[in-house]
């Protein structure tokens, strides 16, 4: 095979490479809340539970405050009982009296309901601590492996780049036109494609013999004359090895 030919084949495997790690970095905030996501619904029943916990912790501030109020407003009530001077200003302070009273009464129930909700769950949170920090560490040992992935993606990307710069350099200033052309016109950008069996690889059309037969003997580029990709011959069967080409 023409030395020029087997330098496109490994600048389209660069380009295809270049590609799909380009995929997975600007996928990165995607794959990294996935994680995320993960552990969060697996600790969903755990955030219930803390939920809970300060729900309760929030009522019980607000009914203890209410509560207050309540027994300030009987302890008003009492003083005007005492300054009663006539029958309905004494029976107006007594029904102001056993409203607060009553009122209280309820609040301190629902004071102490809160509570036993809050010890409840504070209970189930302690016992279910081990599972929840288990599924932390989980969580964040694959961030870990996520973070160090991405930097070896990261630095595979960039010697990539330099690679492909490299072949782009060695080839002849009108094979790399063409090359730069022919991927900047199809989609996805696959500009060399494999011809077996009579047909490219790329476009499934069949080739003309004569076609063939040139990309068989490769001394020379020669386009697919349907999608005008640049064809190459790998003779598998004569148990040669064949040049490795990243399928489109």
């Amino acid at each position: 095979m023409k030395a020029e030919l087997q330098q496109l084949i490994t600048l389209q495997n660069t380009d295809t490479e270049i590609r799909r790690l380009e995929a997975e970095l600007d996928s990165i905030p995607q794959r990294r809340a996935a994680i995320e996501q993960e552990f969060e619904q697996r600790a969903v029943e755990f955030r219930a539970l803390e939920t809970r916990r300060d729900e309760a912790r929030a009522s019980r501030v607000r009914l203890e405050t209410e509560l207050a109020e309540t027994r300030t407003q009987a302890e008003r009530a009492e003083r005007n009982l005492m300054a009663a001077k006539g029958e309905k200003d004494y029976g107006a302070a007594i029904r102001e009296i056993d409203a607060a009273r009553k009122h209280a009464s309820q609040l301190e129930t629902q004071v102490l309901e809160q509570m036993e909700a809050f010890e409840g769950a504070e209970k189930e949170i302690l016992e279910r601590d081990p599972e929840i920090t288990r599924l932390r560490a989980e969580k964040d040992e694959k961030l870990r492996a996520f973070d160090e992935q991405t930097r070896a993606q990261a630095e595979q990307l960039a010697a990539a780049r330099t690679r492909r710069e490299q072949l782009l350099a060695e080839l002849p200033k009108q094979t790399g036109a063409l090359y730069k052309r022919i991927s900047a016109r199809i989609r996805g950008g696959v500009a060399v494609a494999e011809a077996r069996n009579g047909s490219c690889t790329a476009c499934f059309m069949a080739l003309r013999p004569q076609v063939m037969a040139e990309v068989r003997r490769g001394e020379e580029i020669v386009i697919c004359d349907n999608c005008s990709r640049i064809l190459y011959y790998a003779p598998s069967q004569q148990g040669q090895k064949a040049p490795s080409l990243t399928a489109p």
